[in-house]
């Protein structure tokens, strides 16, 4: 007994001493060695999340993602990737999951043999990669057909590859591919509704792709869901798909658009918010879908737009686009109409009214329509005509259908598609029109026609067409290509000035595309607005300070403005001081002033040189021993040479201004800016009588002070000289003419051909 007493203590001796062999959760084992070691109040694994397993050297490591920490965060018995369901990849900070009855549980971990072949679940059912794959069965290599190889899609939902012809397609599409052609497929199981994008419109993608979203039936034709080749707008050959699918099983084919378009691709799948998803804005939804409250629903969810829902939303018996009148998409979100009857809020092919007079009455019946929601029965064309009702339009021809033929466009074969809009203008001084190609080879032909749809008003192959005094009505705007192509993206512009006295009610002009003309504003009662002069250009002292209208009323900030109201502290150039210290002080007789609103009387503070007043319709000076103070131009960035700088003060506004350089003793460049020189309002270069000189023609100018820079062509070094100005205007019938620029043989100004000055006070009559 003594022996075996004095064995154990040796044997403590020897240990504490350092002898012997260490055991588990001593000093060297902090994570499992009883002690709170960092002092945080928890102690070991796995109580402390600085410990990442029970034989980690430090309490103080950095935590790993929850799928990935030893830890059953989530208390169901399981732990981490791949045996928790709650877990799609290891670095998956989120273990939750509603396994195994939950709507939400993947099939291989709800307890059920859901491919019915005797194994239930991860890890026992060969068909599971994880407890969180959300189909049990195995991805059968020919299930869209021999010779295409099948994968599931990955949990990064990214791929790239080669499309090389060890994997090839015999599976036929819309969009192309199949064949034979080099092609991928992936399986995608979806456990609940997702809108599904699919893109392979990547800079790496370097084959001519074609994708395609089929049913879990492959192979057979019924199985085509959406696919694309080539996205709209891009010079690359990748192609994208987004699609609204329900819970099921599907295949992403990625295939080569024939035999010869092979090479690399980089695939991405995204997966977004599915019809019914709870909701509270449209973000939250996936492309496509809009946040709503369906009929009869209580709550908002993700639904398709109402006008392809299937369900009649506005009760009128018609279902969405195409018949329902109200609808001009299929993703419009409004129903609503006022039909039948003829009338703002009803289509002319849902109206009830034979409105082209073809003894066939709306959609379906009239050919022309192919929508009931289509704003024109007069228009041949099998994609609907678009109302035009903001400024700015983005379209593409690619996908559409050849209806028309244009006057202008190539005399031989035409078969380019073509696009048709509508245009409800009211009496119009001029209407704009611009078209700018967003893809290189796309030559575009504009036409312009009548409210038959059938007269050609305007044809041209010009990005840019503009018309004078366009008669109130409704007009019909087809962008074309030349000849042959399928054409390509592109911006349409639209713009114009209404007649003076003319309705500014409609759509156009209450988007500011219509404007009204000079001195003129939007104004009256809803449903009766009209261009009628704006009270600072209506000849009244409307706020009775004895100074009428703009550029002579501090109240107004041009003859636009529809308030002579004059601020609480009046502005530099109507305060009665000379601020700039000129001698000159306030509007017109300190010519840096643009109007008596103007907030500086500094004239043109860029300019270096001496400045002086025109008075007289020829004014002589020189540029030699002047510096350059204005180097470029929009009309010519080579204008490096010296410069001189004028004032002109226009009392009245002018309907036809001409400034030229002609007889001046060098290559001139000519502008005309505003009176601090900060905004160039008109440019020439070459535009004069003589050769190498400069003549500007400005119209509608209004009243006030401007600054006119004669400069010198600069690209074979600096030119300089005597410089002779010749400034001549014309006035419109009725204007005042009592300035002393109307009189003299040197005058400035002049009265219309057939009017006088006379009267009084002095008009143009």
């Amino acid at each position: 007994m003594r022996s075996l007493y004095v064995s154990m203590v040796l044997a403590l001796l020897v240990s504490a001493c350092g002898g012997g062999t260490e055991e588990p959760g001593f000093a060297d084992d902090p994570c499992s060695d009883g002690i709170d070691n960092d002092g945080d109040g928890t102690v070991d694994f796995p109580d402390d999340p600085g410990c990442t397993s029970a034989s980690d050297t430090t309490e103080d490591s950095s935590a790993s993602p929850l799928c990935s920490d030893g830890r059953d965060n989530d208390n169901d018995g399981l732990t981490d990737y791949p045996a928790d369901p709650g877990c799609f990849a290891p670095n998956q900070d989120d273990e939750t999951d509603d396994c195994p009855n939950g709507p939400n549980c993947p099939e291989c971990a709800n307890d059920k043999d859901d491919d019915g072949n005797g194994s239930t679940d991860y890890p026992n059912d060969p068909g599971c990669a994880s407890a969180s794959d959300g189909i049990e069965f195995l991805t059968s290599q020919v299930a869209c057909g021999a010779g295409l190889v099948v994968t599931q899609v990955p949990t990064t939902n990214t791929i790239t590859g080669m499309l090389d012809g060890t994997s090839v397609s015999s599976v036929g599409s819309p969009c192309g591919g199949g064949g034979g052609a080099p092609a991928r497929a992936y399986q995608l199981y979806l456990p609940r509704p997702k809108v599904v994008e699919v893109s392979t419109d990547d800079a790496d993608t370097t084959a001519d792709t074609v994708i395609d979203i089929r049913k879990n039936e492959c192979t057979m034709a019924s199985a085509e869901i959406a696919c694309n080749d080539n996205v709209v707008g891009t010079t690359r050959k990748g192609s994208k798909v987004t699609v609204s699918l329900p819970a099921g099983n599907y295949y992403i084919i990625v295939s080569a658009r024939d035999s010869a378009s092979g090479g690399a691709f980089a695939l991405t799948v995204k997966l977004y918010a599915g019809e019914g998803s709870t909701c509270s804005q449209d973000p939250e939804c996936g492309p496509g879908l809009v946040c709503r409250i369906p009929k009869n629903g209580t709550t908002k969810s993700c639904q398709q737009p109402m006008c392809k829902d299937g369900v009649d939303d506005d009760g009128d018996t018609k279902n969405d686009y195409p018949t329902d009148p109200g609808c001009s998409t299929p993703d419009d979100n409004d129903e609503v109409d006022s039909c039948p009857g003829v009338g703002p809020n009803c289509a002319e092919c849902g109206d009830g009214t034979d409105n082209d007079l073809d003894t066939k009455i709306d959609y379906p019946m009239d050919t022309t329509c192919s929508a009931a929601g289509d704003t024109s029965e007069s228009c041949v064309t099998t994609d609907g005509v678009t109302l035009i009702t903001t400024g700015t339009l983005n379209d593409t021809l690619i996908g559409a259908n050849n209806d028309v033929k244009p006057t202008c466009a190539t005399t031989g074969t035409h078969t380019s598609p073509d696009q048709t809009y509508r245009l409800d203008v009211p009496a119009l001084a001029s209407l704009r029109i611009q078209e700018t190609n967003m893809t290189p080879s796309f030559s575009a032909v504009n036409a312009l026609y009548d409210a038959n749809c059938t007269g050609t008003v305007q044809c041209t192959f010009s990005s840019t067409f503009t018309r004078p005094n366009v008669a109130a009505g409704t007009y019909f705007l087809v962008v074309d290509q030349y000849s042959t192509g399928a054409g390509g993206a592109y911006t349409l512009n639209v713009s114009g000035v209404i007649q003076n006295g003319g309705s500014c009610e409609g759509a156009l002009a209450q988007s500011g595309a219509f404007v009204c003309g000079p001195g003129y504003a939007c104004k009256g009662t809803t449903g009766a607005r009209t261009c009628a002069p704006a009270l600072c250009g209506d000849g009244v002292d409307n706020d009775s300070d004895g100074k009428i209208d703009y550029p002579a009323d501090p109240g107004c900030d041009s003859i636009a403005d529809d308030t002579e109201a004059n601020p609480a502290t009046l502005p530099v150039c109507a305060d009665g001081m000379d601020n700039d210290t000129d001698t000159l002080t306030d509007w017109p007789a300190d010519y840096g002033c643009s109007a008596a609103s103007g907030t500086s009387e500094v004239f043109c503070p860029t300019e270096s040189n001496p400045t002086s007043l025109i008075t007289a319709t020829t004014t002589n000076g020189t540029t030699a021993g002047m510096t350059n103070n204005f180097p470029t131009s929009t009309c010519q960035s080579s204008a490096a040479s010296n410069d001189i700088t004028y004032a002109l003060s226009l009392p009245v506004p002018v309907a036809t201004l001409t400034l030229d350089t002609d007889n001046s003793g060098f290559d001139t460049v000519l502008t005309v800016r505003d009176p601090q020189c900060a905004t160039e309002l008109a440019c020439n270069d070459d535009g004069g009588t003589q050769s190498l000189r400069s003549k500007i023609t400005m119209t509608n100018v209004a009243a006030g002070n401007y600054a006119v820079v004669v400069d010198g062509y600069s690209g074979a070094g600096i030119v300089s000289g005597a410089t002779v100005l010749t400034v001549k205007g014309v006035v419109a019938p009725q204007t005042a003419c009592s300035s002393p620029l109307f009189t003299g043989a040197n005058a400035i100004l002049a009265c219309p051909t057939g009017t006088t000055c006379t009267g009084a006070p002095l008009k143009c009559q």
